[in-house]
Formats: C-alpha cells, structure tokens, sequence
C-alpha cells in the first residue's frame, strides 16, 4: 500500500478521534490504531506481518493540537447534512483565518429539507474547520473551532 495513502489514512483517523481503522483491499489488510500519542500500524501482505510504530509528532501537529485545546469547539445542535456556503458556486461563510463575531452565520444544517442556519456563538478566529461541505453531521459534531479574542 502507498505511504501517502496511509498518511492519509492516519490523518482521517485522527480528525475523526478515532482510535482503531481496519481496511482490507485484496490481499493486505492495513489496521491502524492509536494509543496514547503513538500511531501504531500493522500491515498484512499474505502470510507476512509489518509492523510500524510512530512515537513522535511533528512540530505543525503540535501546533495544531495545541490550537484545538484552546479554541471554542462549536458543534452541531442537530443531525443532518452541512453546507459551508448559501448556495453552490458561491464563497463559503467561513474559511480558516477569518474573523466571526457571535450571531455571525458560519453554516446550514440540512435536517429533514429544513434549511438551519448556524450561526457563530463566540467571537474570534476561526482556527480550523473540520467538516466538508455536504458532509452528513451527527448531533454535537464539531463544525467549527473559533479562537476566542482576549
């Protein structure tokens, strides 16, 4: 299996907070977990086993970790699917770096064809923003994280 693919792998498990991906394409099967701080990986061609473990984080996933301690988590009051901008075609409400004071709209909320705008609840920067636009959401899904101003 590529590296790239499974770099992407491990990125998704850990936006996701997940603790444990399996996949199976054909004959290799790829299991990853987290444990701790560390990115375990096992990796099953036929008969043999590899065995990968990552101990250490780099500096821009410090940084980013340490962003997300300090930022407001905004998370979705219902379940349903996001859109990150009014209509399609047109700039999203929000992007990384922006500035947003509360009551600000950031997103919609699709839930049973009733259109719900969500709108800012703090005020701050935006530090990331780790939905997709039309991703399906579950009820206190983080949409958005807002760095409070001093």
């Amino acid at each position: 299996m590529e590296t790239k693919k499974i770099a992407d792998l491990a990125k998704i498990l850990k936006q996701n907070k997940l603790t444990k991906l399996d996949l199976t394409e054909g004959d290799v099967r790829l299991v990853l977990e987290a444990a701790g701080g560390k990115a375990v990986l096992q990796e099953t061609t036929g008969d043999a086993e590899i065995f990968m473990e990552e101990t250490t984080l780099t500096m821009e996933e410090n940084t980013v970790a340490q962003e997300t301690v300090s930022a407001y988590e905004q998370k979705s009051p219902l379940v349903g699917t996001v859109y990150l901008a009014p209509q399609a075609g047109s700039a999203p409400y929000i992007k990384v770096g922006d500035k947003v004071k509360k009551g600000d709209p950031i997103c919609i909320v699709e839930s049973m064809k009733m259109f719900n705008t969500i709108e800012a609840e703090k005020d701050g920067e935006v530090v990331s923003v780790p939905v997709d636009n039309g991703q399906i959401v579950e009820y206190g899904q983080v949409l958005v994280c807002i760095r409070e101003e001093a």
